[in-house]
């Protein structure tokens, strides 16, 4: 079984390479000698069909994409995000790979006040949400073999230290204030735990599915988690989503309904274990 993961540098691609240690890598950035990387840049068709044509995958992951929401709002991202991952898809199509693509709750408006199930409709309140549903779109009506993993708020170990999680930590043993909205509520994941179920997902079902924790929280509760675990809890403050005056709109509800999982024999994992996990290793690391 040969894989190929797109975007191996990542948040979530840096979890499936650790999980998939014999995969190609591929990084949008020069690789260093004597690695399982590769130049992928997903902007430039040669260099994926080079790829393709040389390594073959059986298996493509794409967590790739630029997650500034609101960079998305601003700048044009659809060459990377939309163009890059059907340009993929398409590869995968004449390889006979099956790909496996990474979506967000973003492609919902928020306004439910329950957790979004698979049959929720989607209505995107924002570019990075309405890009996620053309691609979604694009995979479900090219009836490839694919899927489609929707999630939120994940966290973890990151070089660029660019989730929510890791943000707070910075901010935090730096002394600085963290303004979190108290109105925005997600159930975050580790990316270790994305991972593992997304490999699990690939290696028998298709089409879309809802992965992310157990646990449904606001972006302050789950900030006053991580800095109580160091007792610096005082450094957070909740604001409102008027007051963080964010470029992007974001769902107030970003919660997913994952209890399909254990249709298929898989436990949704606990926001409270992958918490103290991802701490733990923080704190003595």
């Amino acid at each position: 079984m040969k894989t190929l993961i797109i975007g191996g540098r990542g948040l979530v691609g840096s979890a499936l390479s650790r999980q998939l240690p014999d995969a190609l890598c591929g990084i949008s950035i020069e690789p260093k000698k004597n690695t399982n990387q590769i130049y992928t840049d997903v902007t430039k068709y040669e260099t994926l069909f080079k790829v393709f044509s040389q390594y073959r995958p059986n298996i493509v992951y794409m967590p790739a994409s630029i997650t500034n929401v609101d960079k998305c709002e601003e700048y044009s991202t659809d060459v990377v995000n939309v163009r890059g991952a059907i340009t993929v898809l398409r590869l995968c199509e004449s390889f006979e790979s099956k790909f496996v693509y990474f979506s967000s709750s973003y492609v919902f408006d928020g306004k439910k006040k329950s957790p979004y199930t698979l049959l929720d409709e989607t209505a995107p309140l924002n570019n990075y949400g309405k890009q996620k549903v053309i691609v979604e779109n694009q995979i479900l009506e090219s009836g490839a073999n694919a899927l489609i993993v929707r999630t939120v708020g994940v966290y973890g170990p990151e070089r660029m230290k660019k989730n929510f999680a890791k943000s707070v930590i910075a901010s935090i043993f730096s002394g600085r204030k963290v303004f979190a909205p108290i109105d925005q509520k997600m159930n975050p994941i580790l990316s270790v735990d994305l991972a593992k179920i997304t490999i699990q997902l690939a290696s028998k079902q298709t089409g879309l599915w809802h992965v992310a924790g157990d646990t449904c929280v606001s972006k302050y509760e789950f900030a006053r988690k991580i800095a109580a675990y160091f007792g610096l809890e005082n450094l957070v403050e909740p604001k409102t989503t008027e007051e963080m005056n964010q470029r992007a709109e974001r769902p107030r509800n970003g919660c997913l309904d994952c209890n399909e999982l254990k249709r298929v024999g898989i436990e949704v994992p606990s926001f409270d274990a992958g918490l103290i996990k991802f701490l733990s290793l923080e704190y003595n690391g």
